[in-house]
């Protein structure tokens, strides 16, 4: 019997395997059904940059000594003075994946071409069944580790369309794989994320090297405007175990409007690929050019149809003024985001998981689902609705797995510190000078006010005594300090207490 199976190998799996190498004499295995790690394969666009810094790999955040860092990979590549050079901390999305295609080829716990099929309880464990080249094979497990990641969203109505016309309706995560379309007439982007903005900038830059621009570009999202994605360094402490520990501990309904709130931590462009935009359509604006494109932002796609000419009807609603419109179109992307499947492999697990009144997944704060199973069920990337938005960051995915690994081994491989990884305080009882209110009494038998009546009482006291010993010295101080001074003399040398209180 297997310690654990992981399902999938994206880079969060990827991650726990490399961080568990030579670890522990567990006994894994990770089956994967495509032949070789892949990651987004579909959006692998020249000259894209991943949205975070270089240290987000999938070991240094935990460990940033372990042999399968960027770092180790560039100096492999004997690329280290080159990137030191660059200095540029963002680095391109084709060379991430290349350094997890080097790390997934050092280990040997991967099966590829291997596709879970059912997953049946037992009384210990799991067995895995799985479809490697043709031939179905089983595995005993007692834990697994769900990585199989989220698939593409499409709304109903452009999914009817894809099926019909699968060339011409394309979700971004397929863009790559038929880019070379031979493009035409009018031309849509639908979203308002950074894989439609760079969709949009592969697109532009096709039209402008097209004879005679031989189709015009419609861009169209349902958001407020095309705005940039949160990336102050506070904003950014949202992706952190600080914030997680926070949202976690929050009523389901306050994760929920939270989450809602924050789209702009997750979901908008990069500042500079708007003003790389904003760039092109100007100098393409000189000498009153013809631009032949379009950008329309508060517009809700009501509908989508096929007509007899093979064109793709989109009907619209303006969120602002309840205007509808349509528009035909030859060739159409829709960057419309992911979503947690419905896993058929699952199925047979399912009576026995616990759901939340929305049919997600109950999650523990050490990422396990809630079941009545005699097993571990880990959850990579399936856990925003418990965790919030850090989930999908590549930043927290070392610390997730290095969490997981803790629980594997039963034993500490990785200390994860207690100490707060954050400027902000989250948690209010991370500042030592607040009181929290308690509902059952009221303000006067507030416990902070009562201790501070105490220490004002015994000061008092300290004072008369001390006057009664030292006349003189106490008058002679009062006379020599300011009364600004003279208090914080008294809050510091008397009675230490009193200041933390106050």
């Amino acid at each position: 019997m297997l310690d654990f199976i992981g399902i999938g190998l994206g880079p969060f799996n990827l991650s726990l395997a490399s961080l568990l190498h030579n670890k522990t004499a567990l006994n894994y295995a990770f089956f994967e059904q495509k032949a070789q790690f892949d990651w987004h394969a579909g959006m692998q666009l020249p000259n894209t940059v991943l949205q975070v810094p270089f240290m987000a790999d999938l070991v240094s955040m935990v460990d940033p000594t372990s042999p399968f860092s960027f770092l180790n990979y560039l100096r492999h590549q004997q690329r280290l003075y080159k990137f030191y050079f660059l200095e540029q901390p963002h680095i391109p999305r084709c060379e991430y994946n290349h350094y997890c295609q080097w790390v997934a080829e050092q280990l040997d716990c991967i099966e590829y071409q291997s596709r879970v099929l059912m997953i049946e309880p037992q009384s210990v464990g799991f067995k895995v069944h799985v479809e490697s080249q043709g031939i179905q094979q089983s595995y005993l497990c007692r834990h697994l580790l769900i990585g199989s990641g989220n698939v593409p969203y499409l709304p109903e109505c452009l999914a009817k369309v894809q099926q019909q016309l699968p060339q011409k309706c394309l979700h971004s995560a397929q863009y790559m794989t038929h880019a070379d379309t031979d493009l035409h007439g009018d031309v849509v982007v639908i979203g308002s994320g950074q894989s439609a903005a760079e969709i949009f900038i592969d697109l532009f830059d096709e039209q402008q090297n097209t004879a005679n621009h031989l189709f015009d570009l419609h861009w169209f999202t349902r958001s407020q405007g095309f705005f940039p994605m949160e990336y102050a360094p506070l904003g950014l402490e949202h992706f952190s175990p600080d914030y997680a520990q926070h949202f976690y501990d929050l009523p389901a309904e306050k994760k929920q409007q939270q989450l809602q709130q924050q789209a702009l931590l997750y979901k908008g462009i990069s500042a500079k690929t708007i003003r790389e935009i904003y760039q092109k359509l100007y100098h393409r604006s000189i000498a009153g050019q013809s631009l032949q494109t379009h950008l329309h932002s508060q517009c809700d796609l009501q509908n989508a149809e096929i007509l007899d000419t093979q064109k793709i009807r989109l009907h619209f609603q303006h969120r602002a003024t309840a205007q509808s419109f349509h528009l035909d179109c030859d060739f159409l992307v829709a960057a419309t985001g992911y979503f947690t499947p419905d896993f058929g492999f699952m199925q047979l697990l399912k009576p026995y998981i616990e759901f939340d009144h929305k049919q997600r997944w109950q999650i523990t704060e050490d990422y396990r689902v809630v079941h009545h199973l005699n097993g571990h069920i880990f959850v990579q990337n399936q856990e925003m609705h418990s965790h919030g938005v850090g989930t999908p960051d590549l930043g927290l995915g070392a610390y997730r797995a290095a969490t997981i690994i803790n629980q594997l081994a039963e034993r500490q491989i990785y200390d994860l510190g207690q100490q707060a990884q954050t400027f902000q305080n989250f948690n209010l009882t991370q500042n030592p000078k607040i009181c929290l209110a308690n509902h059952d009494t009221d303000s006067e038998q507030c416990s902070c006010k009562q201790k501070i009546s105490k220490n004002l009482s015994t000061l008092k006291h300290a004072d008369i005594k001390n006057t009664q010993q030292n006349t003189g010295t106490a008058h002679s101080t009062t006379h020599s300090t300011s009364r600004g001074a003279s208090i914080r003399t008294q809050t510091v040398t008397v009675h230490p207490t009193y200041e933390k209180l106050i």
